[in-house]
């Protein structure tokens, strides 16, 4: 029994504790929150604090892990291509539904190398795909395309998420969908553009 009740207590102080930091990093990033500070807002006193962890950061990077494990669990279902907005969806509303913890990982405090993390999960994947659809393309291309749809994606998740994620998950995956599909030749006349940037320099050599 006595393990039992330890172990709900030390649930409930890891869990306030988790609390506690993302209300904080609403505020600030994470290396200028003190410990004091996660105590008072735990309301838990120092000792009980590192019983658990050793920084603020510590904390954080378990945090942060917990998430990325849910996320590399959902991406883990992709089979095809069909398979985007699904996963989309998915992640809308788990953001959603835990907008508190997106909105501080996410948010202008939030941990860069983290988001940065987040944004490569689906990288080989993307490759790949891209790369059987137009086996043309050169890798550094897909690369540079990967970076610049993949961040543009974190940036609309990031607004979407201050916005207070009003905008049905369902439009957003289909937006975001049609954006990692697409790229820009979803919303402009791409064959306007002629001659294509890469014709161009081969020309020029």
């Amino acid at each position: 029994m006595a393990n039992i009740k330890d172990n709900r207590r030390s649930q409930y102080t890891r869990e306030a504790l988790r609390r506690a930091l993302l209300m904080l990093m609403l505020e600030k990033p994470v290396d200028k929150i003190t410990v004091k500070e996660l105590c008072d807002a735990a309301d838990i006193n120092r000792g009980t604090f590192y019983a658990h962890y050793a920084s603020p950061e510590q904390l954080l990077s378990q945090v942060e892990n917990e998430f990325y494990l849910d996320l590399l669990a959902e991406v883990a279902s992709f089979r095809d291509a069909e398979d985007v907005e699904r996963i989309f969806v998915d992640a809308l509303k788990a953001l959603r539904d835990r907008r508190e913890l997106a909105s501080a990982l996410f948010g202008p405090h939030g941990d860069r190398e983290f988001l940065s993390r987040v944004v490569h999960v689906a990288h080989d994947m993307c490759i790949v795909q891209w790369g059987g659809v137009s086996p043309e393309v050169n890798r550094d291309l897909l690369e540079k395309l990967y970076s610049y749809i993949s961040f543009g994606v974190a940036h609309l998740l990031q607004d979407w998420l201050a916005s207070g994620a009003v905008e049905p998950p369902e439009r957003m995956a289909a937006i975001l969908t049609d954006i990692c599909n697409f790229g820009v030749s979803a919303f402009i006349g791409i064959e306007k553009l002629e001659p294509p940037v890469e014709r161009r320099l081969r020309e020029a050599k």
